[in-house]
């Protein structure tokens, strides 16, 4: 057995030890749902675990993200990474926080992993080093919550990678790795893992319509209904979507959120919001022009005035295939070629697509689960595979990658890519203000 694959079973071995306690702490952190930056009992949970194995650690990242480093050595340095809120689902009617994206999943993992470094002494036989980064706000919603975080000065930007990224967190590190649950794939109910998928960019878009109120049964023709053009703008969007192209992997579904009060007054006030969703930079920026255009036309046409407010999201996910190589080594230990899908395209978004325009960086996908994923439906059926297998992917991954400088794929430009993205994605006033 060679060095690397010695390692390997030593790790493994560990991480079987530790099953039924990483499935408990698994059921306990999905039964411990938090919104972004809103994660108290969760970082709690992780470092509670931590001061159990008395392994060092960096709390209050960002408001409550945590990082671990293992390894001594300075050659390279690796980071994983995992999510940690959970969504407003609907509940019996309510909308309450779930772990409805699996994310609690991802911080058992990672802990999982954490807790079988420490105890095997691998890292220290190994010229580089292992970060795990335990990433708040991942999920783009309860913005009214984020706007007053940021108002009060607690956070600078709407995603906690984004603030890390800020704050200079991934600066020393030369790849990041994650991982996430898949949903259920209909041509291939049987598959344990999806490689190289992408993930698409967004734009959160909101238009505000002003018009004229005026009485509806008397002088409607004084009036200027700002419900109409935002009508009118939801057909125009809608036949948009045949210019976009197949490979842009467009998402727009606006909604109408506010347009009227009362029936009897001509509506002065309507607001559409949509996201925008591509996979790629450049067809985001195209059709999210496209969409303002309709948008200020339509009120136009109406006489009514519009005003467009874009929020940035996030940037599409850009995959390392070097790493993903690995990765496909590693997850055919447990399973068939057959189990594994090859470049999923997804209109699915993530804060982790911001870091790949700075690193190489992998996000794999993971089966082990039922219902929708985003929807009350969510069950984990699978622990073994979603708790275990994962696990057993990352490490083989971080040891193959470790023992072999071929593969030690290094960042470049790191920060010039950097200050373009804190300049024109973030929109920082003063690049030089980065910590």
């Amino acid at each position: 057995m060679s060095d690397v694959n010695n390692k390997k079973q030593i790790v493994n071995n560990y991480l079987e030890e530790n099953r039924q306690a990483i499935f408990a702490l698994g059921e306990e952190l999905f039964q411990t749902p938090e919104l972004g930056f809103l994660e108290e009992k969760t970082e709690r949970i992780i470092c509670r675990h931590l001061d159990e194995l008395g392994i060092p650690y960096k709390a209050n990242v960002s408001l409550h993200g945590v990082i671990v480093t293992l390894g001594l050595g300075e050659d390279f340095h690796i980071g994983v990474a995992a999510d940690m809120d959970a969504l407003l689902t609907s509940m019996d009617g309510n909308m309450v926080p779930f772990h409805s994206c699996g994310h609690s999943i991802q911080v058992a993992i990672l802990l999982n992993l954490i807790t079988a470094f420490h105890h095997s002494n691998v890292l220290k036989e190994m010229d580089g080093k292992v970060s795990f980064f335990f990433t708040p706000a991942e999920e783009f919603i309860d913005m009214e919550t984020r706007k007053k975080l940021k108002d009060e000065g607690k956070i600078r930007f709407f995603s906690g990678k984004q603030n890390m990224i800020y704050e200079g967190v991934f600066d020393e590190v030369d790849m990041l790795l994650s991982c996430h649950v898949m949903g259920v794939d209909e041509k291939h109910p049987d598959a344990k893992f999806d490689l190289n998928s992408t993930l698409s960019g967004f734009i959160l878009k909101e238009a505000v319509f002003k018009g004229q109120a005026a009485h509806a049964g008397v002088v409607p023709h004084m009036g200027r209904n700002a419900l109409q053009a935002a009508t009118l703008s939801l057909t125009a969007i809608q036949m948009l979507k045949d210019t976009f192209s197949p490979e842009a992997g467009a998402r727009v579904y606006p909604i109408l959120r506010e347009g009227g009060k009362t029936a009897n007054i001509i509506c002065d006030y309507a607001v559409v919001e949509t996201y925008i969703r591509t996979t790629t930079t450049k067809d985001l920026f195209q059709i999210n022009e496209q969409i303002t255009n309709a948008f200020v036309h339509c009120g136009e046409a109406l006489g009514v005035a519009c005003e467009v407010l874009d929020t940035n999201g996030y940037l599409p996910l850009k995959q390392s295939r070097e790493i993903n190589q690995v990765i496909h080594q590693n997850m055919l230990t447990l399973c068939n070629e057959e189990e594994i899908i090859h470049e999923l395209v997804s209109g699915a978004s993530g804060d982790i697509g911001d870091i790949s325009l700075l690193l190489p960086v992998v996000q794999f996908g993971f089966s082990g689960i039922s219902g929708i994923v985003h929807s009350n439906q969510f069950k984990i059926i699978d622990k073994e595979h979603v708790y275990m297998d994962t696990a057993k992917v990352l490490a083989g991954t971080i040891l193959d990658i470790l023992s072999d400088k071929s593969l030690q794929k290094k960042k470049e430009g790191y920060q010039e890519k950097k200050e373009y993205y804190l300049n024109n994605w973030l929109k920082v006033e003063d690049c030089n203000d980065t910590r």
